[in-house]
Order: C-alpha cells, then structure tokens, then sequence
C-alpha cells in the first residue's frame, strides 16, 4: 500500500479521481479495475492492487462519476455516463485488461465490445442481460428498502442495514467491526444507473481474440451460481467459482483465491513480460 498513488485526470463528467501503484519488476501488462454500485477505488486498494503490482502489473482503479473522488451529479449519473469515465481513463493506456466488479463488471462488458482492450475479467458481475437476479433477491429480503430507493432515487437504502448488507453481500459473516468498516465505505447509487443495469443489456459480441474471464461465488446472493454459469456461456468460456464465496470477492477471506486464479488466466492467456522502462 506504500506504493499506492492518488491523482486526477480530466473526464466527460469532470475531474476523474484514480488510484495506481506502479508494476515491480519487469512490466507484464496493465490492468484498469471498475468497481460496483456503493463504492469506489477503495476496495482494489485493500488486496487486488498491490497483489498485482507485486506481480509485474501496472493497475489502475478509477472512480466512477460522482463516487470516491471523482465529480459528477450522482443523481443524473447513468449506465452510458459510467462507461464514459472508463474510456476516458483506459485512454491513457495501452490494451488495459479491464476488471469489474459487479456493475462495474456489466460497465467493463459494455466497453470491451466497443473499445479494444487486452482482455475482460468479470467478478461477480451483473450478466450481460441484465441484474434481473438481484432485483428479485433483494424484493424477497426487504420490499420496504427496495420501495425507499425508488422514492428516494438513491439505492443506498440497501446497504445502510448491516443485516441486510451481511445477507446480501457477504457470505463467512464479517465480525460487527469489519462490517461497520465495510458499511463506512458505502456510499449512495444512482437510480439512473440501476435502471440501466436492467435495460441495457450487452447487445454485441466481444471480439474473438479477446481473452475473458468470469469468476463467481458460490454463495452469491444477487448472482447465483446459475448465473455465473450463463454468464460464461454468452461469453464463449467455463465459469470459475470459489466455494463458500459471496458476492465481495476484492474484500472476502477469498480474496487471495481470486486473485491467485485472475493471476493464473493472465499468466496463460494475456500477460507477455516486457523490461521495465
């Protein structure tokens, strides 16, 4: 984490906040990470970031508009408005392989079929027609919650009930302290943008020679283990999941087991070692 850097960059929405930590070592690639709803950099911060760099791997996460740093209406954000961010920070690279999470692994499948990239990872991810599974999970766990974000045009009514939070996102059950830390770095999400989560679906293939990758939880409540799997089959591959895993692979005890099988199919099927410059 000593090695992690802050910094702005000029976007469609304003000033963009990203977080980077240089690759050790000879350069193997670069890696652009996309977090989900409630959130920001801060959960590629925690594991994923460094354990990359530590690899040969230059990451990057950047802050969707109006999370984290970056600036931006939240309110008026939108799915269209998300994707725009990415392409404006993976322009500054060189055939990213883009890493989402959650929306942001819907947001990275968007963009992969519209922009070259060297190759897709998805973690959890709202499938490509869209978070049909999570919209019903969540009306069976808590109808009221779901009503208050539709009159309050925030989904933050859902992650600010540790309980709720803890059944919907986590699975080995984090000790109340981990949860309120948790719980402190989730912050508000765009009704606009869950709306698009159920609409716009991804309608154009990825291109062939791109590499993909789709890793799930074995106990994710918003998206089963059946959805990985057909996930993975619009996608042309065999889905991967971790036992006992809920949905916030980045921050789970499984951490590590993700990101050791992310490393292991970037080994394999991406990373080509250059010297470091």
């Amino acid at each position: 984490m000593s090695n992690l850097r802050a910094g702005t960059m000029h976007g469609p929405a304003g000033r963009i906040g990203i977080r980077y930590i240089e690759a050790v070592g000879d350069k193997r690639g670069q890696l652009l990470f996309v977090h989900g709803a409630w959130s920001s950099t801060w959960y590629w911060e925690e594991h994923f970031m460094p354990f990359f760099a530590e690899a040969g791997f230059d990451t990057v996460a950047l802050d969707l508009r109006g999370h984290g740093d970056s600036e931006g209406n939240l309110r008026l954000a939108t799915l269209n408005g998300y994707i725009a961010d990415v392409a404006a920070v993976a322009a500054s690279l060189t055939d990213p392989v883009v890493i989402g999470h959650s929306m942001g692994g819907l947001i990275a499948q968007h963009y992969a079929t519209r922009h070259p990239v060297g190759g897709v990872a998805l973690l959890a991810s709202v499938p490509p027609w869209g978070a049909w599974s999570a919209l019903w999970r969540v009306l069976r766990e808590s109808p009221l919650k779901l009503l208050a974000c539709t009159l309050t045009f925030d989904l933050k009514p859902i992650v600010s009930n540790r309980d709720l939070a803890r059944r919907l996102l986590f699975s080995r059950g984090p000790s109340t302290r981990d949860m309120d830390h948790l719980l402190h770095h989730f912050g508000s999400e765009s009704y606009l943008a869950f709306l698009g989560m159920l609409f716009q679906r991804v309608t154009c293939r990825l291109p062939d020679r791109v590499p993909r990758l789709v890793l799930g939880g074995e106990r994710d409540e918003l998206f089963p283990c059946e959805v990985v799997h057909a996930t993975a089959r619009k996608l042309g591959v065999e889905a991967l999941l971790i036992p006992e895993a809920s949905h916030m692979l980045p921050v789970e005890q499984c951490w590590r087991e993700a990101a050791e099988i992310m490393l292991e199919w970037l080994e394999h099927k991406v990373a080509e070692p250059t010297a470091a410059s």
